[in-house]
């Protein structure tokens, strides 16, 4: 029996981002594959109901909340590290790449990607330069190392001069729930989300790296060349307000569970075009919905189409975007191989598989 406690301060409710998901599917899982092993879930504010994860698992509030960068410092390095020594843990479990600097006890880290490495300029400089200063020492002086893609492994390992074959990729993937949807269902979406009209969809943050203009670029000069669909927009706002109005554009707001599934799969592509991309789980989600995918050529997001995608364009290059996107509007046979392709590339990624490569690596670690 070991004593493993969990970083869970993006576990919060009707507010699961990518790094939150990928949390809240992982730990779910090995936790219930391990009914010998002790979790604590450690959070920075009241533990919420919501994540129940089994009576082997125990959840508990550590002040302060870990929001801002000299809070991030006073809660991993002092809170976290006096936890870690009383409850005498066997091994402590970050999956947003942070860890303490001052504990003993063993550490199993993931980073997801560092963007602000490559464009500081996307947040805020308080963060930018914080993540800047700490991440390298988190990334070398975890005692396992582990992200969701190639891309990101090969990134960290040439930024932080540390041997590519000492991290471990677990992936994103879809949840179970995205899966094509029947012509009333879709009919139902058109009128949910896009006033009865059929539409492209966008799901992320409203943030700079997500080329949210670019995007809106794309979709002006797909209507200037005849398209006929609208563009759904997904997701809340970041660090500042990019919302632009637009014809044909419909902003709906952060989406949850169903609506979310109902938006993406009502919809005839997904239109995805950042800057940066340490995985891109939308685009698993869309293929999951046999809804073609045109998407950056950048990062990560070629390795996860892996062949897929009904077009790869530069995220600069909104023309190139909007005619793939009427390309897949005027050819039915087109729309249907891309439809197809998608769903088999989807079913290479599951959160049962991603949560069982993480038991290994823990397993690993409590021999060692």
């Amino acid at each position: 029996m070991a004593r493993i406690a969990l970083n869970a301060r993006l576990l919060i409710p009707g507010k699961l981002e990518g790094t939150g998901l990928f949390t809240h599917q992982c730990y779910k899982r090995f936790i219930s594959s391990r009914p010998q092993d002790d979790f604590l879930l450690i959070f920075d504010r009241k533990p919420p109901m919501e994540f129940d994860y089994g009576s082997n698992c125990k959840k508990i509030c550590l002040l302060p909340p870990a929001r801002r960068p000299w809070l991030f410092d006073l809660w991993f390095d002092y809170a976290i590290t006096w936890k870690l020594r009383f409850w005498k843990a066997d091994l402590f479990i970050s999956t947003d790449g942070y860890i303490s600097r001052r504990t003993n006890v063993p550490q199993l880290n993931v980073i997801h990607d560092i963007n602000f490495e490559h464009h500081p300029e996307w947040l805020p400089p308080r963060f930018a330069n914080h993540f800047r200063a700490r991440f390298p020492v988190y990334a070398r002086k975890s005692t396992k190392l582990c992200t969701v893609s190639n891309f990101s492994r090969i990134d960290i390992s040439e930024k932080y001069n540390i041997n590519k074959s000492e991290i471990s990729i677990i992936p994103n993937a879809p949840d179970s729930k995205f899966s094509p949807i029947s012509p009333s269902e879709k009919l139902n979406s058109k009128n949910e989300f896009a006033k009865g009209n059929s539409y492209h969809v966008f799901v992320g943050s409203i943030h700079p790296r997500k080329n949210i203009h670019g995007m809106l670029d794309a979709h002006r000069e797909y209507r200037k060349r005849g398209g006929k669909s609208d563009l759904v927009v997904v997701g809340t706002s970041m660090w500042r307000d990019e919302h632009q109005d637009a014809e044909g554009v419909h902003w709906v707001g952060r989406l949850e569970d169903e609506d979310l599934v109902s938006a993406i799969a009502g919809a005839n592509a997904l239109l995805y075009l950042p800057f940066f991309e340490g995985f891109g789980v939308p685009v698993i989600e869309a293929m999951a919905c046999g809804i073609p995918v045109v998407a950056s050529d950048t990062s990560s997001l070629p390795e996860v189409c892996g062949g897929a995608a009904a077009a790869l364009v530069n995220p600069n290059d909104f023309e190139g975007a909007a005619q793939a996107l009427l390309d897949l509007e005027k050819d039915a046979v087109l729309f249907k191989e891309k439809s197809n392709a998608g769903i088999l590339r989807a079913e290479d990624f599951s959160w049962d598989k991603s949560a069982e490569k993480f038991s290994i690596i823990i397993t690993e670690l409590l021999r060692s």
